[in-house]
C-alpha cells in the first residue's frame, strides 16, 4: 500500500469511527425471552442496544444529536437533565443512551408500540430479532389510544385529510397534497382513524405532539413502511416500567408517566418486582436510584 492510500485509508477509518452509528440505535437485535415468568432465565436476552459516546462541538444541540443517533429528544434530554438542550459544552464526551429493555409483552409479534417510553419495536419473532424507532405521541388533550390493532393500509408519498377540529392552522384547508410541508411525512401505515406516519418536522419525535397519530422520523418509517405488510399486528400499549434481563443480570429501565395514569410508580415498580419474585436478587438502593431518576435508560440492580 503506498503512503497515499495508506493515508486516505486511516482518514476513512477516522471518520468511520467518528461517525454516528444508527444501526446500534435501530437493530436488528437478537433477543430471547425469559423461559418462565418467575425469577431470572441466565439465557434471556431482553436488554438489547449498546450506549455510545459522542463528542460535543460548538454550536451543537440536542435535538440534532438525538436525529444523528436515532433517538427521540427526549430520551436523549433526560438521560442529560443537567445540560441546556441548547447550549451544550463543547470539547467533551456525552453518552448516548441507546439501549433498551424489549416491552413486557408475552409473545411479541409484528409492532409492538411502548407509548409510555416513546418508542416502536418491530418484532420478527421467527428469527428472534427485533428493530425500534423513536416515535413522537399524541398530546395529553388528545392521547395515543392504546389496544390491538392491524396495519389496514399503506401509503407512499400520502397527501392529508386535514381533520375539522384543526384546519384553522392550515387556513380552512381540509387536504394537504404530498410535499414538505406535509405533517405525514414520506410514508403511512394505516390502523384505524389513527396511524404511523412520518414528519415534516424531525424535532416532533420524542415528544408529545400529535392528535394521536404515532411519528416517525422518515428514515424510519421508510425501513418499517419496507418490512410491515397490510395485516400485520399493532398493539399498543403504555408502561412506564420495564425489568429486563442481560447474561442473568437485573435491569430496570424507567420512563416519566407522561400521561399521568400511574397514581404511584414506585408501587407500581415494586410490583412488577415481586410479580417475577425478584425480591432478594436486586439491589433496593439502585432500584429506588432509577424509579426516582427516571432518565429511561436500563440500569443494572442485581445483588
Amino acid at each position: 500500500m503506498t503512503w497515499r492510500r495508506f493515508l486516505c485509508f486511516g482518514l476513512f477509518l477516522t471518520l468511520l469511527s467518528a461517525s454516528p452509528d444508527r444501526a446500534l440505535a435501530a437493530g436488528p437485535f437478537q433477543y430471547r425471552l425469559p423461559a418462565t415468568d418467575t425469577g431470572v432465565d441466565p439465557a434471556a436476552v431482553t436488554v438489547v442496544g449498546e450506549f455510545q459516546k459522542h463528542w460535543l462541538k460548538l454550536h451543537e444541540n440536542m435535538y440534532e444529536i438525538a436525529r444523528q443517533y436515532g433517538l427521540g429528544f427526549w430520551e436523549l434530554a433526560r438521560f442529560h437533565r443537567n445540560l441546556d438542550h441548547f447550549y451544550l459544552p463543547k470539547d467533551q464526551e456525552m453518552v448516548i443512551p441507546s439501549r433498551w429493555i424489549l416491552p413486557p409483552v408475552a409473545k411479541p409479534e409484528g409492532i409492538v408500540i411502548n407509548v409510555a417510553e416513546l418508542r416502536n419495536y418491530r418484532f420478527f419473532p421467527e428469527s428472534g430479532q427485533v428493530r425500534t424507532y423513536p416515535i413522537g405521541i399524541g398530546v395529553f388533550e388528545h392521547k395515543t389510544p392504546f389496544g390491538r390493532f392491524r396495519i389496514s393500509s399503506k401509503a407512499e408519498n400520502p397527501g392529508w385529510r386535514i381533520p375539522a377540529s384543526l384546519r384553522w392552522k392550515y387556513d380552512g384547508k381540509s387536504f394537504l397534497p404530498p410535499g414538505e410541508g406535509n405533517p405525514i411525512g414520506t410514508h403511512w401505515l394505516g390502523l384505524t382513524s389513527y396511524g404511523l406516519h412520518g414528519t415534516h418536522a424531525d424535532f416532533g419525535v420524542g415528544r408529545l405532539v400529535s392528535h394521536g397519530c404515532i411519528r416517525h422520523y422518515n428514515d424510519d418509517i421508510k425501513e418499517l413502511f419496507e418490512l410491515t405488510p397490510v395485516g400485520t399486528p399493532v398493539l399498543i400499549i403504555y408502561e412506564p416500567v420495564k425489568i429486563g434481563f442481560l447474561k442473568g443480570r437485573i435491569f430496570i429501565e424507567v420512563h416519566e408517566d407522561v400521561y399521568h395514569k400511574i397514581p404511584d410508580l414506585l408501587q407500581h415498580a415494586i410490583k412488577q418486582v415481586e410479580a417475577r419474585q425478584l425480591g432478594d436478587r436486586i439491589n433496593w438502593s439502585r432500584f429506588v436510584r432509577a424509579v426516582e431518576e427516571r432518565n429511561g435508560a436500563p440500569l443494572d440492580i442485581t445483588r
